[in-house]
């Protein structure tokens, strides 16, 4: 029988490969290579049996469909026993695989990290033809090409023997040579050892490699450690963090303290109990001569001590709190002393409930300008918005002005109605308006509907806007100056309401009714 490798050097795995020559040899050697080549498969007693496997006929034709194994052409009503003495080497073999997991140094050349790697693989021996395949599990930047290390194939001893690797061969803590490489076997699965028990030849136990330079230094994640003073202390002087207790914030929100104190000049202290924080501010007066500053000490935690310690490490506990603010003791905020002259009403009745402290009250207040305005403002010309145009007036670079953001969002709602001019002029008698009213922001608009051949144009008569009602003390229109049957005036005209839509009615007898 022909051999099933082509005659060409390092393609028949008999082959003498330090051999220098290749030419043709007898044929009593060639036959003697044959039968080597097709000698059956030794066969060893395996722990337990595949189950078979024998794939539904539906989906076929499915890319995921599953592969044909040997138990789809079994034969029917056939025993176990004859089955299996019938059955080929390469069929009773079929799918036992024997797994090691294993190891082998590397030279690493010009690098100031290391000298060698330790490039851990995975050897599955197939019992089905003694064929083997090598992987090598990927590692994240490794730097070296990783997954598939040797196809699957017969795999000849280093000895010389010109015979291929058995089960034998393979025995943990010792070394296997393939095509050059020394691999030292370190472990094996389960199923490997109850094999190896069964032939008499038990594995030692798994040890584990050591682990070199690359996987102690490059693959062990750093995990940090997280800060939470530090943490505390940044979102603080970015003006954001949370209160420490959140029972406090909800129990004291918008509760401040307010003392009266003297330094160099008067100073108001605010002590806010939903975070336990503390602002200084100046008592800016009319012509004292200083510059109006709004802030001595902008609002922070205060420490007891002052100390250029490094962020962050100063804790809770050093903190001013509310029991170490006395009457007429002074109170030291970084190296400047601040005597305590007093307090407000709402301040001295929580020291009385809290500490039964009795407070004094007193100390000078704010100074609070009175408003004194010339300005005369002049009547709106019609163009745009009043308040818009306010704005001119007030400041000298304006704002716009702000909307009420809940009315526009609850109430995106439009009144209708119909109207005609009240008028005596036999060419604008018979027009006809809508007049729409919007809710959310109390604007109208006029619109006029098209009429054929009646030589007006139609479209939007008046824009939409807020209109005053002349008729109400110039107020701006309401709901409750639009009502079917009077008479309106927008923006100097006169209009009859005739009638409105239904959901008009329907809000009209909801909410004035």
């Amino acid at each position: 029988m022909a051999s099933a490798f082509p005659k060409l050097p390092g393609f028949v795995p008999t082959q003498e490969i330090d051999k220098p020559n290749f030419r043709k040899v007898s044929s009593n050697k060639q036959e003697k290579n044959r039968e080597v080549n097709h000698l059956p498969n030794k066969e060893y007693v395996v722990p337990r049996k595949q189950p078979i496997q024998i794939p539904p006929q539906s989906g076929m034709f499915n890319p995921d469909y599953m592969s044909t194994t040997h138990a789809m052409h079994l034969p029917k009503n056939v025993t176990n026993d004859s089955e299996e003495l019938y059955q080929p080497s390469w069929v009773k073999m079929d799918r036992h695989v024997l797994r090691f997991s294993g190891y082998f140094k590397e030279a690493v050349v010009e690098s100031a990290l290391e000298n060698y790697r330790i490039r851990k693989i995975t050897i599955c021996y197939y019992l089905e033809d003694h064929s083997l395949s090598i992987t090598e599990p990927k590692q994240e930047n490794s730097g070296v090409p990783q997954g598939a290390f040797l196809k699957r194939q017969k795999v000849l001893r280093a000895d010389d023997s010109k015979t291929f690797i058995l089960p034998e061969d393979f025995k943990i803590n010792q070394d296997i040579i393939i095509y050059g490489k020394t691999i030292r076997l370190y472990d094996c699965d389960q199923y490997t050892r109850e094999f190896y028990e069964l032939q008499g030849i038990p594995q030692q136990s798994s040890f584990v490699p050591q682990p070199d330079f690359f996987e102690t230094k490059t693959m062990t994640k750093f995990i940090p450690q997280k800060d939470t003073v530090m943490k505390d202390y940044l979102e603080h002087k970015l003006g954001g963090g949370r209160v420490t207790s959140q029972k406090q914030f909800l129990e004291n929100d918008r509760k401040v303290l307010k003392f009266y104190v003297f330094s160099d000049i008067e100073y108001i202290l605010h002590y806010y109990l939903a975070d336990d924080t503390i602002e200084i501010k100046e008592i800016n007066s009319a012509n004292s001569g200083r510059v109006p500053f709004p802030m001595m000490l902008r609002r922070q935690k205060l420490p007891r001590k002052f100390s250029l310690n490094q962020p962050g490490q100063t804790y809770a506990e050093d903190f001013i709190r509310p029991q170490d603010i006395q009457f007429g003791q002074p109170l030291i905020i970084y190296n400047r002393k601040f005597l305590i002259n007093g307090c407000d009403q709402f301040t001295r009745q929580y020291y009385f409930d809290k500490f039964n402290v009795d407070f004094p009250l007193g100390g000078q207040e704010e100074y609070i300008q009175q408003e004194r305005s010339n300005i005369i403002i002049p009547p709106h010309n019609g163009i745009g918005d009043e308040q818009d145009s306010l704005g001119y007036i007030y400041r000298l670079q304006p704002k716009p002005p702000k909307k009420d953001f809940f009315k526009w969002v609850d109430n995106q709602v439009n009144l209708r109605f119909l109207a005609m001019f009240n008028t005596n002029k036999p060419e604008d008698k018979d027009r006809v308006f809508v007049i729409t009213f919007f809710l959310n922001d109390d604007s109208l608009l006029v619109y006029e509907p098209t009429v054929r051949n009646s030589g007006i144009p139609d479209g939007k008569f008046l824009e939409k806007r807020k209109y005053k009602n002349i008729n109400n003390n110039n107020e701006f229109f309401t709901p409750k100056d639009l009502l079917v049957g009077n008479e309106v005036v927008i923006n100097g005209w006169k209009f009859n309401l005739l009638d409105c839509d239904d959901f008009t009615k329907k809000w009209y007898a909801q909410n004035f009714i």
